[in-house]
């Protein structure tokens, strides 16, 4: 019986990691898993953490070098933490970037799981929080074929180019952002730059997207010197 494979550098992406999540659910077998180098987004980390709130044999799981962001490693360490019958001892998320939410889902995983060690970055308390526009542009560069000025479309009913906060908030979740909700907020406070509760989106139909964020961050610095 197979209970050690190594599938790292494989690149099968997130269609990949469905299936995984799938056959996590029936594994009793299977202790060590390595899925590292295989360009898993965010998005392909939820089928993993639906798949291991019901696995009751992985005792090593390495995730490495995908770019999962902080919150899918929330989310896939607080689906451990959800399973009563999970014998997990090591979980590898060596490049995610370690922010006061990680910090926090590591610490109550470890406290669920006592015998749990998280492979992961140095985490420094009390840094600066990243603004969620260089976030942004960072989860972007590691999923080039998203389109920000599609999303304003489709939400942009009347075709006035504006889309309002509430509707853009109900947008990016749906199109699976990867922020929280007080994050997501700021986001689309630095978008309208103006305090108009609007986000105007006419200079994203002809500007490169990461160029468009950077002049949304400068207007938005600028209004807060005002």
């Amino acid at each position: 019986m197979l209970k050690h494979m190594n599938l790292s550098w494989n690149g099968f992406g997130d269609e990949g990691a469905v299936a995984i999540g799938e056959a996590f659910k029936n594994n009793t077998i299977l202790t060590w898993l390595d899925i590292s180098h295989n360009r898993i987004t965010a998005e392909g980390i939820k089928f993993l953490a639906k798949g291991v709130e019901g696995n009751e044999g992985l005792k090593y799981f390495g995730v490495a070098h995908n770019p999962i962001t902080s919150s899918g490693a929330c989310q896939l360490l607080e689906s451990f933490g959800k399973n009563s019958s999970a014998v997990i001892e090591t979980v590898d998320i060596t490049n995610v970037r370690v922010n006061e939410d990680l910090w926090a889902a590591i610490k109550e995983a470890k406290q669920i799981l006592t015998s749990l060690k998280v492979i992961h970055q140095p985490y420094m308390e009390g840094r600066k929080k990243p603004n969620p526009i260089a976030s942004l542009k960072d989860w972007l560069g590691h999923n080039k074929h998203f389109e920000l000025v599609e999303v304003f479309k489709r939400f942009d009913e009347e075709e006035s180019m504006e889309v309002s906060k509430e509707v853009l908030m109900e947008a990016f979740q749906q199109a699976h952002l990867p922020f929280d909700k007080n994050n997501m907020d700021m986001l689309i406070d630095q978008l309208d730059g103006e305090g108009k509760e609007v986000v105007n989106y006419t200079s994203l139909i002809d500007t490169d997207q990461v160029k468009w964020l950077d002049e949304c961050l400068v207007r938005y610095n600028a209004s807060k010197k005002d």
